[in-house]
């Protein structure tokens, strides 16, 4: 009795630790509000645009990890394509006579895998899909590997970037920097039926309801999505499409209690922690996936009673997985959760692999609690935070509760300020805020409308300069201070208002404003806080009852944004920056240094030499600014550039400009720097 009663203890501490690893309920689940709210908006933004495609967040993040490996993938799934199921749809909707469609045939190959038949081909399909359907027999299909390799090869010519493909993702390598990303993006089509393959699923006898009936039809209704990828199994991919239920996946995840979420955490670490083990003895970590950890926990949870996963059980559950897993490898069968008869370890989980994959897992198994100290890829290991805890050290557990308001209101912050806006966005918006509940709904809802508002008044400042007469010039003018008004009193919107100013010749209340936003303490949510700003910010605005909004309007900085459009608006001095830039982007500039670069600007206009100069100085300091200097902006060079220039300094202004192609970004495609090199010699 003892000894389970010391058991129900150390799975007690774990689960705690796993807490603080991981996430508090009220964390995790601010981080999947602020993927589906960035959604929201990102498709909101697209369609205002007219574009063809919409965004669905996949990977760790989505789901609502921020492990230090957490990855932040991208599914662009074409609103101009649809598929059909042969079972079930025997002609084109009504209402897609406008869009491409094929129909989903058998392949040769593992089940979950189709060829894509082509039914209807319009004239506005996009050269991708255009470029890559090919004959075969009597019939046209869409080729995988041609329509990846041709998105590919179109993203590298617009971003001058490697795109690499792995499975049906495309990643991004600079050709300039060498710099990889980990994030990947998938080319997608919707189904909207559900393909017989997966019948089984909505069917499977279950004993303990989850998923329950609710969910299981809204995972039907959903439908599926078919990525270009194929069996690799298979004697052939070249046609074969892979169908993907990542829209599903996502909804189970959410689903899951913070006690099963945990245990996925859990999973997806000691993966991480063995991967350099797996590495040195099969030459590829990749023999076990993160998705195959997503599987098991979708089958334990499945076939377990939900009263099993309680905090006292928390290693007993890890416990059930790994044995899970051990006999899935053990069988050389890895049933697809959704597919069964699809083995996902078919072509890799064999022969001598099998036998010391399996090996190796019993040995790590048999260890018992001590398999949670093994590995270094993150440190320190669970298992020697775990025994710190039972030496004394409860700090290690118990989280204040100030923590929480902390991470869920950088979370919230940066969900308001992280996707673009535009002024086609205004209806949605105010239809959000109708309906928005109180807290960080309205509070998304309200700075989204503000953000739209003030992009109306920046194309509304362009139309002052053709209007005829003073009058007509002066209403423009004066609409457009009244739509960016509201937004200067949350975060950067203060600059955009000084930018308004500086442009009508008010260099007094521009330099004032800059004052204002220099001379305060401040944070940006897009960067974590480090250990002094999170001090501050505990201090100075948590545990106090203060609102969402209030908060943000003391200390929130965001980028400065211009459309393409603002031409007017934005300093001359830039439009070598924004004239470079596609026409569904921005030019981003970080606040800090543009609230030094327009106070440099408003004293050369007042002949101020003495303050230009010390405006100069100070941006030459916050070039080294940790979260909105040269380490990640390229354009701070630029300012500098530009300020150089001004002076006469050409030297100065070379080197910049230099420095500034230096930068490791892949944005670096839109950098004029080169352009700026180049006349400047030719100028000497």
């Amino acid at each position: 009795m003892a000894d389970q009663d010391e058991q129900y203890e150390m799975s007690w501490i774990l689960h705690h630790i796993l807490d603080r690893f991981i996430g508090s309920p009220e964390i995790v689940e601010t981080r999947r509000w602020r993927t589906l709210q960035n959604e929201l908006i990102l498709n909101g933004r697209t369609q205002g645009l007219g574009l063809p495609s919409r965004t669905f967040y996949t990977g760790s993040q989505s789901e609502g990890f921020n492990m230090e490996s957490s990855d932040i993938d991208t599914m662009a799934i074409d609103n101009n394509v649809i598929v059909l199921c042969p079972l079930k749809d025997s002609s084109i909707p009504q209402d897609s006579k406008d869009k491409t469609v094929f129909m989903m045939r058998d392949a040769d190959s593992r089940p979950g895998y189709v060829n894509l038949e082509l039914v209807n081909l319009v004239p506005t399909c996009n050269k991708e899909i255009d470029q890559s359907i090919v004959g075969d027999r009597n019939a046209h299909f869409l080729s995988s590997e041609m329509f990846r390799r041709n998105y590919a090869d179109e993203f590298s010519n617009m971003t001058n970037s490697i795109l690499e493909t792995h499975g049906p993702a495309v990643t991004l390598t600079s050709v300039q920097n060498k710099l990889y990303c980990d994030n990947d993006l998938v080319f997608a089509f919707h189904c909207a039926r559900w393909p017989h393959e997966g019948y089984e699923w909505v069917s499977r006898p279950r004993q303990h309801s989850w998923p329950d009936k609710a969910l299981r039809d809204e995972i039907v209704q959903g439908g599926c999505h078919l990525v270009p990828v194929g069996d690799r199994t298979s004697a052939d991919t070249f046609l074969q499409w892979r169908i993907s239920f990542a829209t599903a996946e996502r909804k189970l995840i959410h689903s899951l209690t913070h006690t099963q979420f945990l245990i996925y955490g859990l999973l997806k670490y000691f993966l991480k922690q063995i991967s350099d083990r797996l590495k040195q003895i099969f030459g590829d970590e990749d023999i076990l996936s993160s998705y195959i950890m997503k599987t098991v926990i979708f089958y334990a949870v499945e076939s377990t009673p939900g009263s099993f996963w309680q905090e006292k059980n928390t290693f007993f559950c890890f416990m059930l997985c790994f044995k899970i897993l051990i006999a899935w490898v053990n069988a050389g069968y890895c049933p697809n959760f959704f597919i069964s008869n699809n083995n996902m370890f078919c072509g890799k989980v064999q022969g001598e692999n099998q036998q010391k994959l399996f090996h190796m897992l019993i040995e790590l198994y048999d260890t018992k609690w001590e398999c949670l100290s093994v590995g270094t890829v993150i440190q320190q290991p669970l298992g020697i935070v775990l025994q710190n805890v039972r030496n004394g050290a409860w700090e290690l557990v118990l989280r204040p509760s100030i923590e929480s308001e902390v991470t869920c209101d950088m979370e919230i912050f940066f969900a308001a300020f992280i996707s673009d806006i535009s002024s086609d966005f205004f209806s949605r918006s105010l239809s959000l805020l109708s309906k928005a509940q109180l807290g960080s709904d309205e509070f998304l809802a309200y700075t989204t409308t503000l953000r739209a508002m003030c992009c109306i008044g920046m194309d509304t400042f362009e139309k002052h300069i053709p209007a005829k007469g003073n009058k007509e010039k002066y209403k423009f003018l004066r609409k457009c201070k009244n739509l960016m008004t509201p937004l200067s009193s949350v975060c950067t919107g203060l600059l955009t208002l000084a930018t308004y100013h500086y442009q009508v010749g008010n260099y007094t209340k521009t330099l004032e404003m800059c004052t204002i936003m220099l001379s305060a303490f401040t944070i940006d949510p897009s960067f974590s806080l480090n250990y002094k700003e999170k001090n501050i910010y505990e201090n100075l605005y948590c545990g106090r009852g203060y609102t969402l909004l209030h908060k943000c309007q003391q200390v929130c900085v965001s980028n400065v944004e211009f459309p393409w459009t603002v031409s007017q608006l934005c300093p001359s001095q830039l439009h070598p920056e924004l004239n470079i830039i596609n026409f569904d982007d921005v030019l981003t500039i970080p606040a800090l240094p543009y609230a030094v670069f327009l106070t440099f600007l408003c004293n050369h206009e007042l002949i101020d030499t003495r303050r230009r100069d010390a405006a100069l100085i100070h941006l030459r300091a916050v070039k080294y600014d940790e979260k909105q200097g040269v380490g990640h902006y390229w354009i701070v060079h630029n300012l500098l550039g530009i300020c150089y220039e001004m002076v006469g300094d050409t030297r100065r202004a070379l080197r910049e400009y230099r420095d500034s192609l230096d930068v490791r970004r892949f944005d670096q495609y839109n950098n004029p720097a080169r352009r700026r090199i180049e006349r400047l010699q030719n100028d000497q």
